[in-house]
């Protein structure tokens, strides 16, 4: 397993294992038309199973984007994920159109993504259990 990527709770250990921007056709894609919505998909696994079995509440996962140069910093979307007890949660977060400004593809476009995994407890309290992890640059184009 790669390094413990999660935080807050002793015993657990955990990875963020895959984080995609994929295009309006369902492929992986690392220039995105600005035109089109795209998803955001985040992996993740946690262990030991033991520990893993006692969550039952819920992860939300956020997904943040930074300009790399003229353009904005901003959070993009947010999906909830009821934890089940297991050791394997997949999330995918559908960015809208208009999402992010189009008018600084001609200077820039080129976005670093970042996403965020938090813990609530069944009674929704917010833990301190969290995962961080870079996704990859993409290009959001005019075509």
């Amino acid at each position: 397993m790669p390094d413990n990527d999660f935080d807050g709770l002793p015993g657990l250990t955990g990875a963020v294992t895959g984080v995609a921007v994929i295009d309006h056709d369902g492929n992986p894609n690392k220039v995105i038309d600005d035109d089109q919505a795209f998803d955001v998909t985040v992996d993740w696994t946690v262990s030991p199973p033991v520990t893993a079995v006692l969550l039952d509440g819920t992860w939300t996962v956020r997904a943040y984007v930074e300009s790399m140069g003229p353009g904005p910093e901003k959070a993009i979307g947010t999906v909830n994920v009821p934890a089940n007890g297991g050791t394997n949660y997949a999330a995918k977060i559908t960015v809208p159109v208009g999402t992010l400004p189009s008018d600084v593809a001609p200077d820039s476009g080129v976005y670093k993504l970042v996403v965020v995994i938090t813990y609530r407890n069944r009674f929704g309290r917010l833990t301190e259990i969290a995962a961080f992890s870079e996704g990859s640059m993409f290009l959001l184009r005019e075509p």
